[in-house]
């Protein structure tokens, strides 16, 4: 007797909790929160809210899926414009594109 597993046909895919929140929107929170938490004594009592509402939205700008991009989250299309390699990409010119050269 063999025991047979289904491969699932995208391994890479998001497990969603919901319609609109993921394993890893959720995760993103529990960590975000849990930091968020855990330094809120560093901040002056009279400066709180201000710090809530920071993290509050850091985790909701964390969370965004930009409309050019709507399958990486607005964390990771920041960190790809922040971290490429300006010198390797380089404009098609598409003027000389149309006379067959590149």
């Amino acid at each position: 007797m063999t025991l047979q597993y289904k491969i699932p046909s995208e391994i890479g895919s998001e497990l969603k909790i919901n319609r609109l929140f993921y394993l890893t929107d959720l995760l993103v929170v529990l960590i975000l929160g849990g930091i968020g938490f855990t330094f809120r004594y560093v901040v002056h009592p009279s400066l709180v809210w201000y710090y809530v509402i920071f993290w509050i939205v850091l985790m909701v700008a964390w969370l965004i899926r930009p409309k050019t991009n709507p399958k990486l989250r607005m964390a990771k299309v920041l960190l790809l414009a922040v971290s490429r390699d300006r010198v390797t990409y380089c404009a098609v010119d598409t003027e000389a594109k149309g006379k067959g050269e590149f």
